[in-house]
């Protein structure tokens, strides 16, 4: 593997743009606010050095972005005239400027440092050590992984209608993190008979366990959790339908969700009970949503122990066990009364 530092132009940049690719491990490519976009054209104008570039050239001769891709969208986005950038007190996009403008912007140089067929694990572990913008966080981080964990977190159960139906943020791996954090307390629960921790050092073990399952009872495991999760997951979706879009919290949603796998392996969920677990997982959000608004005049004690549980360090394992006896508790009530756990005594 060799490696030089370049100088490049902007005009270079924009120039091998078709060149320039994106490595499935890299996240999105908007991340970044209109407001950090203006700020490095500024910096640009400003004569200010920029952090440098990552780039690995590859033997299709193309130049794949290890670190940099937010500052080269911001750098391409202005040259397309996708947004505008203070220049002498006006707002003015690129084709707006003056030809000593344009010509300043253009051979602005920026340093990168090129890798030339660097191994793919080299590339990610550069990745994940050379952010220099937003921090990654655990979402960007898994993305960064290799094997068959990966593979089975990002690419199965993360397009699987009922996930991608959820009303939770697209941005940032959002969903690709509930379902680590759904498989690692599915494969704990197997193993174990115990919920997980969610930390990122966790799903990151936890990924390394499973890249490439050797031992017999490793991959009888993964082979089995695989076809429950996505068997349960199924469920959900004939449960709830396009109502799941209703669901956004992701703490509360990894708590439903291995409370009916639960119900599901206990073999206690027949049509009618379905519906009414539907109703049950509604009506149990609103009169949380409800008591949160109340503030100190809230009266359901049941209630707030659960909030508290989701909005603490949610992804501690011992909140996730609390999570889970609760609702345990206020199903056995809902089912029982038709109300929720509290609300009697209030």
């Amino acid at each position: 593997m060799k490696r030089e530092v370049e100088n490049w132009t902007i005009l270079k940049l924009h120039k091998l743009r078709n060149q320039i690719v994106f490595p499935e491990f890299q996240r999105e490519k908007t991340l970044w606010s209109r407001e950090m976009k203006i700020l490095l054209i500024d910096t640009i104008f400003s004569d200010i050095d920029i952090p440098k570039f990552y780039f690995n050239l590859n033997d299709k001769n193309e130049y794949e972005v290890v670190d940099g891709q937010q500052r080269l969208w911001a750098i391409w986005e202005y040259l397309d005239d996708e947004y505008a950038c203070a220049v002498n007190r006006k707002m003015l996009k690129f084709s707006q400027l003056t030809v000593s403008n344009k010509d300043l912007v253009q051979k602005y140089k920026v340093q990168i440092t090129v890798f030339e067929d660097a191994e793919d694990e080299y590339l990610r572990e550069h990745f994940v050590r050379l952010q220099l913008g937003l921090p990654l966080i655990t979402g960007e981080r898994l993305n960064a992984a290799t094997g068959e964990m990966k593979e089975f977190v990002f690419k199965t159960l993360a397009k699987h209608v009922f996930i991608a139906k959820l009303g939770m943020p697209k941005r940032r791996y959002a969903k690709e993190t509930l379902c680590a954090q759904i498989a690692i307390n599915s494969f704990g629960r197997k193993k174990t008979g115990t919920f997980q921790r969610t930390r990122w050092e966790d799903l990151r073990d936890f990924f390394q366990v499973y890249e490439h399952p050797q031992a017999t009872t490793d991959v009888e495991i993964f082979s089995e959790r695989k076809q429950t999760i996505t068997n349960v997951l199924g469920q959900l979706w004939d449960c709830f339908a396009s109502r799941a879009s209703q669901l956004k919290n992701r703490s509360y949603i990894l708590s439903i969700y291995l409370f009916f796998e639960e119900l599901v392996m206990q073999k206690k969920l027949g049509v009618t009970e379905q519906k009414r677990f539907v109703t049950f997982v509604f009506k149990l959000w609103q009169r949380l949503r409800e008591e949160v608004k109340a503030g100190i005049d809230r009266k359901n004690k049941h209630l707030y122990a659960f909030q508290t549980s989701l909005s603490s360090a949610p992804g501690e394992k011992y909140q996730i066990e609390r999570r889970h006896t609760k609702l345990t508790e206020f199903y056995t009530h809902f089912r029982a009364t038709g109300r929720i756990l509290g609300d009697d005594e209030a």
